[in-house]
């Protein structure tokens, strides 16, 4: 560290003197008190130690004064307004060890102080928050913590699904379409639930948001496929360039203070605070394409019967489909991208703000689809005296979507392009498809975040924490085909509004005791109430008179519909952190908590928690050259509550002639509960060759008693449907491993190389009784088998040159086979990093998923129309030039029609996506004069891309109509998700 002092000289540090001025007054109106002429200044650089590379994102302190500040992108920081006297300063930045200096400033002052920070991969000394009662550093903490930190990631995220993908060991992100606005379907080890959603919980600065996806776009009435059959995510809309980090725990032992909800896990973002000195404003314009890539079959591959075959050409005979596309390319498109965002920083002693904005606007690579967001941010931190701490941190986000009629729809256009001359305007030609984008299918989602937290520590060992959060969307859908539809001549209209919140109101207080001198008590409890309210107003109308734009109540037929759920979960907990010698540490703690949606007789439900830290490396015994470990232990339980009116007993309002009548519907059940996961993880954090080598490694064992089944009523009851049940018991197990290498560095280059590998095997261990029962799309729910397992008929002989051989059982019979599970049950990760000379840098992730089966339920609804499908292609050449008997028993079971059958249509769905490459390349200051820093970044997602040979046409990742909650992912009529190529000048003045 190099450490100097001079007199500070008006118009001097690189400023114009305008913006010098201008910066002094706005701070002189934030600080809590005048700003005294004789203050001083203290001023300085941060770098790597062993790469010599500016640090981004450190924070600058002088203890116990309130007075820091962030370094910027060139590693500068500015502390103002310091009073005479001496301090010690503190630098912090994770992923580097923690800096300490002392320091004298000197009335009028500038003191110079740039700091070396050297690598710490392990970071014992960070501070998380997720799955703790409060902060905590991470030594104390036995269970397995994810986080991602945005200052670490040069790639421009496409949204938060995009930021997840491939970066946490343990996680599946898999997206839906290529729709703009698709949400992905996130999966932390596995399936918890075969009844309710898998999807995480998750939280923005401390506010429950809504984590399942929006509602489809599609009408209340009539078929429900009329749609682009995608789901909106709530996540989507948090803006990626508002985000400081994430902190991602998997499972029951991390989640137990989370209580009824958090047994899938959770997701928590920590926005962007202010920082203590001159506003630092950074601007950033995105440019961008998406392309989808081929994901049909090579020409080449088709039959002679194809020969001369042009399919959807346009009005001249050119551009027509192909089957590298499956013939939909004369529609696709590549869609432009584009994002402008601004934002500044900074503060007094006693107030710091942060204040953002962004706009978006998006083209999908289907014609109709585009996105137009706009998101706001303000985030303010006051301290009026040192005790006490005010957070007020509020977003707002307002996003329009266009998107294209497809899916499972027999009116869209993916399905009828896919079908060619069997589709449902019986048409091969562009002229005839054309007209099914006559179609809106508009969604506007107005998606509003905001907390306030108030800390107040009266004492240094005494600390109170209460939080008010409010999460609100607001979902406006319009779905018209008007008068003179191709396939809907007299017109169809559906609006729909939906209005989604949680309200959360949390405490948490937290006493530390110093019982010697060896041992601390860290006591915390708190309470916690999450209210979740849902409403929709539906109308419909149909036969309108004739064209134009119709409003529901001009339609022939008009309905209107009605719902509403209010859902109230509370609960309090209590919890005990032991601090032996800074290097053992036992938590133990219980949430109790009470759920509207529980049975009557149920009561509240208890979910205690313990975990155990050892730093084994701080012991006198452990060699230095053997480097940082810390072994980790933890057990929890946490749960999933049922849907707001499945303990009730419920009677369908109905006809009876021309009188109001009620039918029954679902028996009710007043001892229904949540289910309840157990987890036991245990494991290490390791960094080793002087912090060239971290490892982290944890081993779980999640076992889901009470589990959610539907179980048949008895007939004479009366009520014939299926009533939720706590009768069945499932289970994951597996590993999680990541690692990290430093394989060369120095000042001009160095090379890291990273990977991950994440195992999951699931069983039903007890179906309480209850049959085995399916799911859809032949997910099946059997004991002793993965949840869910894919069951069908299958072959005996699938290879062989012979007619099919369905499997059957010793008495002949035929017998389903169970094929595999649908979820993977191994991802592996690599990643890499380059530092280059002249500041670039190059970065590149790539993801494998295996052991997973689908259904291609797309393929087996063509098939069975004699659609000539692409799949089926080399299995038609063989037929057409050598005849039958040279095609498989497989081929002739999925591509000839009379021996055609669902069941033959799953395949293994392996594969592996480039899911980042980046190339960040430093802008000359000279260039932008007035600037202190900007860098120009290339980077493509999703850009290659292999898929197992089995898996003749589309691709693993795409979903199903269902949305990402249904536990049962299956191939229907989409585009799969395209790359991505984005070029971003982000600069920061």
């Amino acid at each position: 560290m190099r450490l100097a002092s001079h007199r500070s000289r008006p118009g001097k540090g690189g400023e114009a003197p305008w913006r010098s001025f201008a910066a002094a007054a706005f701070l002189s109106l934030l600080a809590a008190g005048p700003v005294l002429a004789q203050n001083g200044t203290v001023t300085g650089r941060v770098v790597d130690e062993g790469s010599q590379r500016p640090l981004v994102g450190v924070q600058v302190s002088l203890a116990s004064t309130g007075l820091g500040a962030l370094t910027q992108p060139d590693g500068r920081y500015a502390i103002l307004n310091v009073p005479p006297g001496s301090y010690n300063m503190r630098l912090d930045r994770i992923g580097f060890r923690t800096a300490t200096r002392a320091i004298q400033v000197g009335a009028g002052q500038t003191v110079v102080a740039d700091f070396e920070l050297a690598t710490e991969v392990l970071g014992l000394d960070e501070i998380v928050v997720t799955g703790t009662a409060g902060a905590a550093r991470r030594r104390e903490v036995g269970n397995s913590i994810a986080q991602v930190n945005l200052a670490d990631i040069a790639e421009p995220p496409v949204n938060v699904d995009a930021l997840l993908s491939a970066r946490v060991p343990g996680m599946t992100v898999l997206q839906n379409s290529g729709q703009v606005g698709s949400g992905a379907r996130i999966r932390l080890r596995g399936n918890s639930s075969v009844a309710m959603s898998n999807q995480p919980i998750l939280y923005v600065d401390g506010v429950r948001v809504r984590s399942d996806g929006y509602a489809r776009n599609v009408p209340p009435s009539g078929s429900s496929l009329r749609s682009n059959n995608d789901i909106v995510s709530p996540l989507n809309n948090i803006n990626p360039a508002d985000i400081e980090r994430i902190e991602v725990i998997k499972g029951a032992a991390a989640t137990t203070l989370y209580g009824t909800e958090a047994a899938a896990g959770v997701i928590q973002i920590f926005t962007k605070r202010g920082h203590t000195g001159a506003a630092t404003w950074t601007a950033t314009i995105e440019q961008g394409f998406a392309h989808e890539l081929p994901f049909g079959v090579d020409a080449s591959l088709a039959p002679p019967s194809e020969a001369g075959k042009k399919p959807f050409c346009d009005a001249n005979g050119e551009n027509c489909g192909r089957p590298e596309y499956m013939y939909i390319n004369p529609w696709l498109r590549d869609g432009h991208r584009q994002k402008y965002s601004l934002s500044v920083g900074g503060g007094g002693e006693a107030l710091q703000y942060f204040i953002s904005g962004t706009y978006d606007d998006n083209e999908g690579v289907l014609p109709l689809d585009e996105e137009q967001r706009v998101s706001v941010r303000g985030n303010f931190t006051f301290s009026p005296i040192n005790t006490l701490r005010f957070q007020w941190n509020t977003s707002l986000t307002s996003s329009d979507l266009q998107n294209t009629p497809a899916g499972n729809n027999a009116h869209g256009i993916t399905l009828n392009t896919f079908r060619r001359d069997r589709n449902y305007v019986s048409a091969e030609s562009r002229a005839g498809v054309d007209p099914l984008l006559n179609w809106d299918l508009l969604t506007n989602v107005d998606h509003l975040i905001t907390g306030f937290t108030g800390t107040w520590s009266p004492m240094s060992n005494f600390t109170n924490r209460v939080s008010v959060g409010y999460d609100l969307s607001q979902v406006n859908q319009r779905n018209f085909r008007p008068f003179g539809f191709v396939l809907a001549p007299t017109g169809v209209l559906s609006d729909r509004r939906y209005q989604y919140s949680n309200l959360t109101f949390d405490y948490v207080g937290t006493y530390d005791v110093q019982i010697s001198d060896d041992l601390r008590s860290s006591f915390s409890w708190g309470g916690q109430s999450i209210t979740t309210e849902t409403q929709e107003t539906s109308a419909y109308g149909e036969n309108f008179p004739g064209p134009g734009q119709p409003v529901v109540d001009n339609g022939g037929l008009t309905l209107g519909f009605e719902s509403r759920i209010r859902v109230v979960n509370a609960g309090f907990f209590v919890q005990n952190l032991f601090d032996f010698r800074n290097r053992y540490f036992l938590t133990a703690g219980v949430r109790v908590d009470g759920n509207s949606a529980f049975g009557e007789g149920l009561g509240l439900q208890a979910y205690p928690k313990v975990s155990l830290s050892y730093i084994v490396s701080d012991e006198d015994f452990w060699p230095e050259s053997m480097g940082t470990v810390k072994l980790r232990a933890a057990w929890g339980q946490a749960g999933r509550a049922p849907g707001a009116f499945d303990a009730i007993r419920v009677y369908d309002p109905a006809g009876w002639g021309t009188s109001p009548a009620f039918l029954p519907l679902r028996v009710g059940n007043s001892d229904l509960g949540p289910e309840r996961s157990s987890e036991t993880e245990f494991g290490f954090d390791g960094s080793f060759i002087s912090n060239r080598l971290a490892v982290d490694f944890t081993y779980y064992h999640q076992k889901t008693k009470d589990a959610l089944f539907n179980v048949r009523q008895i007939p004479s009851l009366g009520f014939l449907s299926s009533q939720l049940q706590n009768v069945g018991e499932l289970e994951n197990k597996g590993v999680e491993l990541s690692a990290t290498a430093t394989l060369y560095e120095s000042e001009n280059f160095s090379w890291e190389l990273g990977g991950s590998v994440y195992t999951n095997k699931s069983k039903v261990l007890d179906l309480g009784g209850v049959p085995e029962f399916s799911l859809g799309d032949f997910g099946w729910v059997i004991e002793g088998q993965p949840v869910p397992v894919i069951r069908a008929r299958c072959l005996d002989n699938p290879d062989e040159l012979a007619d099919p051989i369905v499997h059957r059982n010793a008495a002949g019979r035929i017998e389903e086979c169970n094929i595999g599970p649908n979820e993977p049950t191994h991802t592996f990760g690599v990643n890499t990093t380059f530092n280059l000379p002249k500041g670039l840098l190059l970065t590149a992730r790539g993801e494998y998923q295996g052991g997973s089966y689908m259904y291609d339920g797309a393929a087996w609804n063509a098939v069975r129309r004699s659609v000539r499908w692409p799949g089926c292609f080399e299995a038609y050449t063989i037929q057409e030039t050598q005849g039958v008997q040279a095609m498989t028993a497989t081929q002739r079971a999925q591509c000839i029609v009379q021996n055609a059958q669902a069941d033959f249509f799953v395949y293994p769905a392996d594969f592996f996506k480039v899911r980042e490459l980046t190339l960040s390349v430093p802008v000359p200051a000279s260039l932008l004069p007035g600037t202190s820093r900007a860098t120009l970044t290339l980077s493509g997602r999703n850009i290659w891309k292999w898929v197992n040979e089995d898996f003749p046409v589309f691709e693993p990742e795409m979903g199903e109509n269902g949305g990402f909650n249904n536990p049962v992912r299956s191939l229907l009529e989409h585009v799969p998700p395209p790359a991505v190529y984005t070029a971003a000048l982000r600069v920061t003045f």
